[in-house]
């Protein structure tokens, strides 16, 4: 399926991003509720195997509260959402600025839900030209962080799917992985395989999905198998017009938003092309081989 194919067929689903733009920033605030389309395939492990032990939380160091999700793509960097990365607890956001300090936790204790077995401060080094009040500057919400410790030599990181390539090709199966605040106690990384993208716009690469996005979950990576390698393809933005119950079906009144990496990829991968021609040397043991064979769920 390509970009030609994913249209929005309801013109009230049009209609209904633009008179949500203003509310953009204020999802964190939002019920807890994720909008579920038929059956919630959501899942919850232990963050041992790729992709999901590259998917950590997001909080701000200076309020001290959960502001999303991020997935490592490189050995030192995160991407994340725009407004998990400048959101404030009254609801506002910070002005952009690499002084903005979030913390980054990975490898949470099975032992321990809602504990993690390490952390790193985070510091943005490249952001999108963000805006609640246009449509253009919704689809700009993405992040890239730069960690003071290189969490990424030692568990791997996500690709990221090359400038055009979704707008050219379309999207697969793709899998969610989060941490989302309603499922804390369960323990373990959220995610949810088999969802699908149905429409986009008013303008790309802002595209509906059916994968449950819910409160912290914003920044999460939609991910994709591609050449044998998770990939990411989009980040979680946000939720329209939540409802607590399953829907029978796909609704673009309802749809959950990812922002393309269309919109982020050529600008993330120089930052990363520089900061790899920066850093030192290091010993490397090799990739890591991407599989699914790990990732066992339990409900």
């Amino acid at each position: 399926m390509g970009y030609a194919d994913l249209t929005v067929h309801h013109l009230a689903g049009a209609i209904m991003v633009r008179k949500g733009l203003f509310l953009l920033c204020l999802m964190l605030a939002w019920p807890a509720a994720a909008n579920v389309f038929g059956v919630d395939r959501r899942q919850q492990a232990d963050a041992d195997s790729d992709p999901l032990r590259w998917v950590g939380e997001l909080y701000s160091e200076s309020d001290n509260f959960q502001t999303g999700s991020a997935v490592l793509v490189g050995e030192c960097h995160i991407l994340t959402a725009y407004h998990s990365t400048f959101f404030r607890r009254d609801g506002n956001l910070n002005k952009p600025s690499s002084a903005v300090v979030s913390r980054f936790f990975l490898d949470p204790d099975p032992a321990r839900p809602g504990s993690f077995r390490r952390s790193t401060l985070a510091r943005p080094v490249k952001w999108g030209e963000f805006s609640r009040w246009s449509l253009r500057g919704q689809s700009e919400d993405w992040a890239l962080l730069q960690l003071d410790d290189c969490l990424g030599r030692e568990v791997g990181y996500a690709a990221i799917a090359e400038a055009g390539k979704k707008a050219a090709e379309g999207y697969g199966e793709l899998m969610f992985a989060g941490y989302p605040q309603s499922r804390r106690g369960l323990g373990g990384v959220t995610f949810e395989r088999g969802c699908h993208a149905w429409d986009y716009g008013p303008v790309f690469p802002i595209v509906g999905v059916d994968c449950a996005f819910e409160r912290g979950a914003s920044g999460g990576p939609l991910l994709e198998l591609i050449a044998g390698r998770w990939t990411v393809v989009g980040i979680a933005s946000y939720r329209s017009n939540p409802v607590e119950e399953p829907l029978p079906a796909y609704m673009s009144k309802h749809r959950n938003v990812m922002v393309s990496s269309d919109a982020f990829s050529a600008r993330v991968g120089q930052s990363l092309q520089v900061a790899t021609r920066l850093r030192p040397p290091e010993d490397s043991s090799g990739a890591t081989t991407p599989s699914l064979a790990g990732v066992q769920g339990r409900e």
